[in-house]
């Protein structure tokens, strides 16, 4: 840093009527006090973060072991984009005062953009087990772990949590949840009803408790507990709506159409009602497809590869990972919402620096610091959106877009409840269509556009010939045959509308379970007409 930026910086500080010019004169002559280094390093963090670190680096030398000094300076180093000497000052905070959850949070923050999860695992299990306890410190660590997919680790701390606060519906609704993910679905009923014993207006209890188990009898206590809900007038909207989606499951499951088809229309007019889909900017994004200059040189010719696997949600893409990561060679990280805020973040016309930026960025939330892979996979479906500016950001990256038959798929989402922005054109057969053909439409366009292999994959033949179908996808990333035994399914946590269904046999079940909707759907019978079939293709490289 200049020498001359500390001078500027205390110029600037002389500017600000709130600070005594006593005050300046101290921090001048390095006479100020802990405090005053501190309040003056804040303010400049909030106008300029140069001259804040300048300031901080002088107190640093004066005060080594303050922890609130690196602290601070940490913060204007990750503002500078100075990660690494940023992550040293941050890491000097907590080495002196283990127990600063701000410097804890800063780090975490900096490691995630990092993709470094693991350390950012570590960082959080180490503040919260040397930070005094409180309930609002335990919901704060449960939900940071959960929002970066460290499920693992917070269950690991989950047991001492509900020991401290047994009560807490929030915190064993949380455990509900992790459990679900996991795939301990008799725990994850266990807590999720001990939730709702406390609170039943925790809307994503009602849903999760539906998909702990498959139902097979009017007797079982979750299904009473259900329909004694589904009369309640008091639980408020999104509580009322999840309760009818778990319903419409749990009568699904015993076959009960009829009621199911009722149950879940009125809970998709409910939710559609309070949460209407915004059609425009997606409907422009079909219309004009933003398709970026390709970098060349975004991703580098010896790096793991990354594959997308896209098509309309519900088509099979979580069966598809689920097996395809039997193989440790192939490595999932879930439904990743990065390409959706980078493309945000760039517009319509970014340079190639920011296009080779933001593919380092990207692949380093794919790598991540855990066991290296040869592929690495992001199963969001939405990701069909955006294949041009995936090939502009990663040129060597593939893709796999699954299909399905439009009405098994357009039942399946009106039956789900998908509790964010993204989905909200879920909600009406009408509004499915119309998003079905946008994203058809769209999907042509990369076909004959998209400099990137895509390979085209259909539900139905995945699920009746699994081992032949998987077969060809691993021809089609270059891998050789599957040697591992069939033992090895993957463990690894599923946070999706699929996570009991992706964790079954597979079976063909689902293939025609639309037929039995139609005589009270008969929308159902009219999704071909307004949306046309996907075209056969054949996979297709660059």
């Amino acid at each position: 840093m200049s020498p001359t930026l500390f001078p500027t910086a205390l110029a600037r500080l002389a500017q600000d009527a709130t600070l005594p010019v006593e005050q300046v004169e101290r921090l001048r002559a390095g006479t100020a006090t802990v405090e005053e280094w501190c309040n003056a390093g804040e303010k400049l963090l909030g106008i300029d973060p140069r001259l804040a670190r300048a300031l901080l680096e002088r107190a640093a030398q004066l005060q080594p072991n303050i922890p609130n000094v690196h602290y601070l300076l940490g913060n204007a180093l990750r503002m500078l984009g100075q990660a690494q000497v940023a992550e040293a000052s941050l890491r000097k905070a907590i080495a002196l005062r283990p127990a600063h959850a701000d410097a804890s949070l800063s780090l975490a923050f900096l490691l995630r953009e990092q993709g470094r999860m693991q350390a950012l695992a570590d960082v959080m299990l180490d503040l919260w087990r040397n930070e005094p306890r409180s309930l609002d410190s335990d919901r704060r660590t449960l939900a940071f772990l959960c929002e970066c997919g460290r499920f693992g680790e917070a269950r690991q701390i989950l047991p001492a949590m509900l020991e401290a606060h047994p009560h807490e519906a929030e915190l064993l609704r949380r455990a509900g949840e992790i459990a679900l993910v996991l795939g301990h679905f008799d725990a994850a009923r266990d807590h999720l009803n001990a939730s709702l014993d406390r609170d039943p207006h925790q809307a994503s209890a009602w849903l999760r408790l539906a998909h702990t188990h498959r139902f097979a009898s009017e007797q079982e206590p979750d299904l009473i507990r259900l329909r004694q809900a589904a009369t309640r007038v008091d639980l408020g909207a999104d509580a009322q709506s999840a309760v009818g989606f778990a319903l419409g499951k749990a009568l699904d499951d015993l076959d009960q159409i009829e009621e199911a088809s009722r149950v879940l229309g009125e809970a998709n007019a409910r939710w559609r009602a309070s949460h209407p889909w915004n059609a425009a900017p997606f409907l422009a994004q079909v219309d004009q497809p933003p398709q970026p200059s390709r970098a060349e040189s975004a991703e580098p010719a010896h790096s793991a590869s990354a594959l997308f696997i896209v098509g309309l949600p519900r088509a099979g893409t979580t069966l598809l990972e689920t097996l395809l990561c039997r193989d440790p060679a192939l490595r999932s990280r879930g439904e990743l919402n990065w390409i959706d805020a980078l493309a945000r973040k760039l517009g319509p016309q970014p340079s190639t620096a920011m296009l080779q930026s933001a593919g380092e960025f990207y692949l380093a939330q794919l790598r991540q610091d855990d066991a290296p892979a040869s592929i690495y996979i992001d199963k969001n479906p939405l990701n069909f959106r955006y294949l041009g500016l995936v090939a502009a950001m990663l040129p060597r990256a593939r893709v796999i877009h699954c299909r399905r038959d439009i009405r098994a798929t357009a039942l399946s989402l009106w039956s789900q409840h998908f509790a964010h922005e993204s989905m909200a054109w879920s909600y009406s057969f009408e509004d499915i269509a119309r998003f079905a053909h946008g994203y058809q439409q769209l999907m042509a366009h990369w076909l004959a556009t998209a400099p990137l292999p895509i390979h085209e994959l259909d539900y139905e033949s995945l699920a009746r010939e699994p081992e032949s179908v998987i077969a060809g996808v691993r021809n089609f990333l270059d891998l050789g045959a599957d040697e591992s035994p069939s033992t090895s399914k993957s463990a690894a946590a599923i946070a999706t509308a699929s996570v009991w269904q992706a964790r079954q046999q597979v079976h063909t079940r689902s293939i025609e379970r639309w037929r039995r909707y139609e005589p009270f759907l008969p929308q159902l019978a009219d999704m071909q007409a307004v949306v046309s079939p996907s075209p056969a293709g054949v996979p297709k490289r660059a």
